[in-house]
């Protein structure tokens, strides 16, 4: 039973020191005293507010959060439910099956960021009555935190229904009342979800036999981080629509005449609708991590490893030139690998099978920055003497090659500056005043960038030189 005194050690360590992710596993528990809320960042947050510190629950409630003290790692969590019918990769975790490909029935791909398969199979399990609901992210939200709030988690149990919850949303959302109506509504579910939120959903499970039982499948997304609403405002606000006037946005609008990869973006106001290729909007170079959560740098989970399938974008050589979108696929759980090669024999879906090794490249600079660079990002926080999360890998000054630590602390410094600057752009209502702080942090950090790949592309070409030098019978 968890006591004042865990309340206060989870509020003082992961909230404070800003690693909560707002994914609301600790708001689930009847009689929790904390609550979901959005900050000035529009980031949600857990809050234990001081008259309900005293509160009693029946669970541990640092072991529900995925960044908490004692809380199971992934490594964990994966052993437990997939060891005895998987293989394991330290970058992928658990995995029995890799695919790339999309779906060709109904108009799955069509609807969908990328082929469609998120959405296929949580309607698959629907249709095959695996599940009598499924839990995802739509428009229509209803009964959420704020009602401004362009998405969140809510209860599908249709075609119609799950469709529209199809597509990426770079936006927040807390599982805590959706999860709460799962532990009211008896019937078996489905969930989809960013790697710490499903995380998260194991995390309750193994505390909650009543969770436990009504939620059978966890589909996983590959994450490179969760954003702010402040990250959809800024696009909005690029393309003529004030914050407080969007209604709508799509992420991901297919260019059929480009590749996977060049999508547009979409807004809408009452009186205006634009669409903009993504990348000549400021903001949406993801590795500089503008909006994004202080927790998703102190992450190393990129393939949702306690996931039963994890579905992600296929950017390889042989896929991404396809505009309408091609998935990787990892499956773990025989119920759903079986659903998948059935559908694939009745030739409603397209997919190759792949090594894992092709679906490890298709992520590969998410799994640099999530897998490897956060040794060094954690060192940056023990040597400012913040507590920190315990992680799979160990925090570590070295980081190889030397000068990818000047990116990493720009980027850092970027994430930190997205949050203020455009609070203060609010404030003013110009979004110049944004820009003019960004700007000279990003053109420093996109130099340095294109420094490092030259480095390295020098570094690599040395090698081969050398490695020429050495092999009998190679002529130069």
């Amino acid at each position: 039973m968890s006591t004042a005194n865990e309340y206060q050690a989870l509020n003082d360590t992961v909230i404070s020191n800003g690693f909560c992710v707002g994914c609301g596993a600790c708001a689930v528990p009847e009689e929790s005293p904390f609550h979901m809320a959005l900050n000035e960042y529009g980031q949600y947050q857990a809050v234990l507010p001081a008259d309900r510190v005293f509160a009693r629950t029946s669970f541990d409630i640092e072991k529900v959060c995925p960044f908490g003290s004692g809380s199971a790692s992934e490594d964990q969590i994966g052993k437990d439910l997939f060891e005895e019918h998987c293989s394991y990769d330290s970058q992928v975790g658990y995995y029995q099956q890799a695919y790339a490909g999309y779906v060709t029935e109904g108009t799955f791909r069509e609807r969908g960021s990328s082929g469609g398969m998120g959405t296929w199979i949580l309607n698959e399990l629907l249709a095959k009555g695996y599940v009598d609901h499924v839990i995802n992210v739509r428009s229509d939200v209803g009964g959420s935190v704020d009602s401004n709030l362009l998405f969140g988690y809510t209860i599908s149990s249709s075609l119609e229904e799950t469709q529209s919850g199809g597509k990426s949303r770079y936006y927040p959302i807390e599982l805590s009342r959706v999860l709460q109506k799962v532990r009211s509504t008896p019937g078996r579910y489905a969930v989809i979800g960013l790697p710490c939120f499903i995380k998260s959903v194991r995390l309750l499970q193994r505390q909650d036999p009543l969770l436990a039982e009504r939620i059978r499948f966890c589909a996983g997304l590959v994450c490179g981080h969760l954003k702010s609403t402040r990250y959809a405002d800024s696009l909005a606000w690029q393309m003529g629509i004030a914050p407080e006037k969007l209604e709508s946005i799509d992420f991901r609008v297919k260019n059929p005449e480009a590749p996977a990869n060049r999508y547009s973006t979409s807004v809408t106001s009452d009186d205006r609708h634009e669409v903009v290729p993504t990348n000549k909007l400021f903001g949406t170079d993801w590795g500089a991590g503008a909006f994004k959560y202080k927790a998703c740098d102190f992450c190393d989970d990129v393939f949702a490893e306690t996931a039963d399938i994890v579905l992600g974008d296929a950017w390889l050589p042989d896929y991404v030139e396809d505009s309408q979108g091609t998935n990787i696929i990892v499956t773990r759980h025989p119920d759903i690998q079986e659903v998948i090669e059935n559908a694939r024999n009745e030739g409603r879906l397209v997919l190759d099978d792949i090594t894992i090794a092709q679906a490890i490249q298709s992520q590969d600079a998410g799994l640099r920055h999530r897998k490897v660079a956060i040794s060094y990002r954690l060192f940056r926080e023990h040597r400012k003497g913040s507590w920190v999360p315990t992680k799979r890998v160990a925090p570590s000054k070295t980081l190889k090659p030397r000068y990818e630590q000047k990116r990493q602390r720009l980027r850092v410094d970027l994430r930190i500056l997205s949050h203020n600057a455009f609070v203060t752009a609010l404030k003013r209502n110009d979004f110049e005043a944004y820009l003019n702080s960004m700007l000279p942090v990003y053109r420093e950090y996109k130099k340095h960038s294109s420094s490092l790949m030259k480095r390295s592309l020098l570094l690599f070409k040395r090698i081969v030189k050398k490695f020429v030098r050495v092999v009998p019978g190679v002529q130069r």
